[in-house]
């Protein structure tokens, strides 16, 4: 392929998903590029001769109107064909618009085209590896390409052929041994698109580098081992404040009452724990880093929280910090060793040609995500990756070469950020390497989520009866490729483990229990082994057998385990399953609090038990709660009374106020509401349903404050919507009293709702809510839900 040819981006607006099932062009744009410059555009509606369905309307914005004189496609065939001779066309998604076009071309009996093509999909998930989707709209704004008038093909072709020309620009710069081996490898590219990249020219060698076998890293950063700082005196006022740190700051007194709220609570020489309720939006991150950079003896100082976006935050506000105060703090990241890619497994399987798509695709991708990771961590590409098993095989374990980077890092660290599973298993030896006995400060984020990972760390469930069927299977199964000894040392180790389950049921001694499940599982790891030389067929579960051998060992080792026997039913058969742990209270007060001196616990919302169950603290140490007020505006809430959500629906839908969110019981309630929204809806809004047009995970990770969406969500939002880029929209409405069931849910919407300068909640709330949360709320008055909702909700928002 010539760089030099024309290049024309095509876009088509369509009635359905194919010609052959009656769909028909009802758009179509394009944008020509040469030398790399767009140089010409053409539109065009065209009369697809029948009507356009309401919701492709939606979707498109091009109603029947909009085409009612527009030309048939017959009679700007000629017209296309003429434009496109001699050139490259580029589609995001080639394999919709390409063929689609050809169907056209031959039903109206003109030949079809036979241009090369190129995938600006497939081009992006190579080029762009990180991206938070692959749709036009996410790549825009991943991009900062402007893209007005989404869904339609002037727009939409327009906004392709930037995209494209910000992806020929990437390609450029990719080191000359990852461009060649994706000019030359043999990767599952559609159409012609790895000729393009064969056409790509590299713009020369790059120095942040270092080439490992055939594939090409970022150089480590350079460790910095922390030296003695003087710091200067902590600012107690908020003048103070300003004067040390200028516009900068701009503290509010909320956030000031929080920075010394924690400076004081440093300050004594107790040991204890310090819960700290904030509202929402006071700059609580900032509240908390800025006292604790001033007290030397607070380093080094530890951060946990699940949210990873919080994580960066904090990075940077630490090294901000040092910035402003001149003085020395570095701040590191570390994940799981298994969260970190491991280079030379995935050189070793890089050599192998996988025949299934996905997977050889994914390697292409990979290459270039190695050469922009500064981290290695492998969720930093999980977009179309979760459920590969090429994942599995590449994750790292302790000496993998971004792990050992992110350890060296962590131990010259003042500031040590972790998630909790990584801090539970990482924290004692962390402090066996600086030689302490215990973190001098420790502040937690997403508290519920830390007691419910703390209660599995220290827990184990094996199911005895579906080890006891696989295992009875592999004594009777044929297994080809072995030799006689490994047949016969499968039955022998097989009789073995049924010997062990049948007295792990029989005795009520635990120390046996826990001695007698170890054994069983490490006979089980050494089948697996022997099982994988031949064509034997192993149970999913059995994948689990590491992870539950080191809880075993892990729980073997603690002084109170608890077992319970739990029977369940699974296709009419009765199973028992072990559960082996140990009370949570207790691994907080034994394991937790000992390996620190302070913990402080922020949280915009803390559920009353989470609250109590964090400051149940052993005698020698201290707890304390506090609350840092804020005037925050209240949520506005309508009474949705006896009429229909959906009345209230339609007349939101005619303000145009951006992403709405709808919660309901559960999916069942979800595909409920979805199906009946689609056919009522006559405005623009787009639907989106969890567990209908994707996971939870994906729409949140789609999500465009700005789009005009419904989003229909379960209470499963309720365990995300705290992180700091999941917040709720502004107007939200739950037409079901039961998602209120815990009514702790209501505090935590309400809570998260004003993180906005305005917010209108539409329910139905009784006098009990009312008055339990007459501080976060505001009821409309005069609302009168019988007549006229478009003209009031027209006022209500109006005034916000």
């Amino acid at each position: 392929m010539n760089a030099n040819k024309t290049f024309v981006v095509v876009d088509l607006e369509t009635t359905g998903q194919s010609v052959a099932k009656g769909g028909r062009i009802i758009q179509i744009g394009m944008t020509f590029i040469k030398n790399r410059r767009i140089i010409d555009h053409f539109e065009s509606f065209v009369n697809p001769g029948q009507a356009i369905e309401r919701n492709i309307q939606q979707l498109t914005h091009i109603s029947e109107k909009d085409v009612r004189d527009a030309p048939y496609f017959e009679e700007i065939a000629p017209v296309l064909k003429s434009m496109l001779q001699d050139t490259v066309l580029i589609a995001h998604n080639i394999n919709f618009d390409y063929p689609y076009l050809n169907d056209e071309l031959t039903r109206t009996g003109f030949p079809a085209l036979d241009n090369p093509a190129i995938d600006t999909v497939q081009l992006a998930q190579i080029l762009l590896p990180t991206a938070p989707g692959y749709r036009l709209l996410d790549l825009t704004t991943y991009l900062n390409i402007t893209l007005n008038n989404a869904h339609r093909a002037n727009a939409d072709a327009h906004a392709t052929a930037l995209l494209f020309l910000k992806l020929w620009q990437k390609a450029e710069q990719l080191p000359v041994v990852v461009l060649q081996q994706l000019q030359f490898g043999q990767w599952p590219l559609l159409r012609q698109t790895q000729d393009f990249l064969r056409a790509v020219k590299p713009k020369g060698q790059r120095d942040d580098l270092e080439i490992v076998s055939q594939v090409a890293i970022n150089k480590p950063e350079l460790v910095n081992h922390p030296k003695p700082t003087h710091l200067p005196a902590y600012p107690k006022t908020a003048q103070e404040k300003m004067q040390q740190f200028g516009h900068w700051l701009t503290p509010n007194t909320a956030q000031n009452e929080l920075m010394n709220r924690i400076q004081a609570f440093m300050t004594k020489k107790t040991n204890g724990v310090l819960t700290l309720l904030t509202a929402p939006k006071i700059g609580k991150t900032l509240g908390y880093l800025l006292p604790l950079s001033f007290d030397v003896h607070a380093r080094p100082m530890v951060l946990l929280t699940n949210d990873e976006s919080l994580q960066h935050q904090q990075q940077q506000l630490v090294e901000k910090i040092a910035k402003l105060l001149d003085v020395q703090q570095q701040a590191a990241i570390l994940y799981q060793p298994t969260d970190y890619i491991d280079v030379a497994k995935f050189n070793r399987i890089l050599q192998q040609v996988d025949t299934a798509t996905p997977t050889q695709f994914f390697k292409a991708r990979l290459l270039v995500w190695l050469t922009q990771t500064q981290t290695g961590l492998l969720h930093e590409i999980q977009v179309g990756a979760a459920h590969l098993a090429l994942i599995h095989d590449i994750r790292s374990d302790d000496t993998g070469r971004f792990y050992q980077r992110a350890q060296r890092l962590v131990n010259a660290a003042d500031v040590l950020i972790m998630n909790f599973a990584t801090y539970f298993n990482q924290s004692r030896d962390l402090l066996a390497a600086r030689q302490l006995s215990a973190w001098p400060a420790v502040v937690m984020e997403t508290p519920s989520a830390f007691v419910n990972e703390l209660s599995a760390y220290y827990a184990v469930e094996i199911n005895l009866t579906a080890m006891q069927n696989s295992l009875k299977g592999l004594i009777h199964q044929e297994i080809a490729g072995l030799t006689h000894k490994q047949r016969l040392f499968i039955k022998q180790s097989a009789a073995e483990a049924l010997k062990l389950i049948k007295q792990t049921r029989q005795t009520d001694q635990l120390p046996a229990q826990l001695k007698r499940v170890e054994r069983l599982l490490l006979i089980c790891q050494k089948l697996t082994t022997v099982l994988q030389i031949g064509d034997g067929t192993l149970p999913a579960f059995w994948e689990t057998l590491p992870a539950q051998l080191m809880q075993i060992n892990r729980l073997q080792h603690q002084p109170e385990v608890t077992v319970k026997t739990i029977v369940v039913e699974d296709n009419g058969q009765k199973q028992t399953v072990k559960h082996f742990f140990v009370p949570v209270q207790t691994s907080y007060q034994t394991n937790f609090l000992p390996q620190l001196d302070k913990l402080l616990v922020v949280s915009e919302y803390l559920d009353h038990q989470v609250s109590g169950f964090l400051r149940d603290v052993p005698t020698q140490m201290t707890a304390e709660r506090d609350f840092i007020h804020f005037d925050n505006s209240p949520v506005t809430v309508v009474q949705m009374g006896k009429t229909s959500p959906v009345s209230h629906l339609q007349a939101l839908t005619q303000q145009a106020v951006g992403e709405m969110m709808v919660i309901l019981p559960d999916i069942e309630r979800v595909n409920h509401w979805y199906q009946k929204l689609k056919h009522v809806l006559t405005t623009e809004y787009g639907l989106v349903a969890e567990g209908v047009t994707g996971s939870l995970e994906k729409i949140q990770r789609q999500r465009h404050a700005e789009q005009q969406n419904i989003l229909l969500v379960t209470p499963k939002i309720m365990a995300t919507m705290w992180l700091r880029d999941q917040e709720l929209p502004r107007v939200v409405m739950v037409p079901e009293r039961e998602v209120w069931q815990p009514v702790s849910r209501l505090a935590l919407v309400l809570t998260e709702m004003q993180r906005h300068r305005q917010a209108l909640l539409i329910t139905q709330l009784n006098a009990m809510q009312r008055h339990r949360f007459k501080s976060q709320l505001v009821m409309t008055p005069h609302f009168d839900v019988k007549n006229n909702l478009i003209a009031q909700y027209n006022q209500l928002l109006a005034d916000f």
